[in-house]
């Protein structure tokens, strides 16, 4: 009961949500820092590739700059998003987004499959699309962002048109691609595991939208769980959609303009 009404306190305190941002914040940035330098080391440690990039190159690059913008936005949106309408009960939706947080980094542990010219390409378009979409995707999510299975506002627009949880698509997306890279019976299983984990993170998140907006019955009735039930749609929505289109101009020049930085920076350290 002192437990309870403990938590009860901590959740309505606003000092506690704004404290609960910066360990999402803090590991958001050391991510991206440490993905920056490992890139920067590559880049100095075999110069003639920046100096004569050819397609592959520059699209592996710009797979990782989209990659880099999702995780600043992980950094930015938690500043300014809105409070908690409500929250999942239990430690269980509490531990999903945790676990998907560590078993990502696990393929780092495994050994890379052989070089292969058509995986190597499959690999980094699904990376670049998928990054790409998951950046965009968080413009709409907004001031909603959250990793926990929490409510603040219904998001209905852009990629949330079609289905209900595209940045766990997104993320699913970006782990098959490093999938592809290794190619291995451990990599399947760590692959099905963390697609698990984001297929249960979005569950959890249903509950807790579906238990505080009544409207979302009805939005649930119309969109896809995860995949789109009609795939080609998803790159349609920017021919139908101009603030969808916006923001995937918007996220693209960042991509280029960034693209554009990391090629040159290695030659001027």
């Amino acid at each position: 009961m002192l437990f309870t009404d403990l938590r009860q306190r901590l959740d309505q305190s606003r000092f506690y949500d704004q404290a609960m941002r910066i360990p999402l914040i803090v590991y958001a940035l050391f991510v991206l820092f440490f993905d920056v330098v490992v890139f920067l080391n590559q880049a100095l440690e075999r110069p003639s590739i920046l100096n004569a990039p050819h397609f592959g190159i520059v699209m592996t690059v710009l797979a990782r700059v989209c990659q880099w913008i999702f995780i600043a936005l992980f950094a930015i949106l938690p500043i300014f998003r809105l409070r908690p309408i409500a929250k999942s009960d239990g430690i269980f939706p509490r531990l999903a987004p945790l676990a998907a947080i560590v078993l990502s980094p696990m393929f780092l542990f495994l050994d890379r499959a052989p070089s292969n010219l058509a995986f190597n390409f499959t690999s980094v378009t699904v990376s670049l699309i998928a990054g790409a979409m998951a950046a965009v995707s968080l413009t709409f999510l907004g001031r909603s962002f959250s990793i926990m299975p929490e409510a603040r506002r219904l998001v209905t627009e852009g990629p949330y048109k079609l289905v209900r949880h595209p940045v766990y698509l997104c993320e699913i997306l970006v782990v098959f691609a490093m999938f592809v890279q290794y190619r291995s019976v451990a990599a399947a299983a760590l692959l099905i595991l963390i697609a698990g984990v984001e297929v249960t993170r979005a569950m959890y998140e249903e509950a807790v939208l579906a238990r505080t907006f009544p409207e979302f019955e009805a939005y649930r009735r119309r969109t896809s769980f995860l995949i789109p039930s009609n795939p080609i749609r998803f790159f349609t929505l920017f021919l139908e959609d101009r603030t969808a289109l916006r923001r995937l101009a918007m996220v693209m020049i960042c991509a280029f303009g960034l693209l554009g930085l990391v090629m040159i920076l290695p030659m001027l350290i």
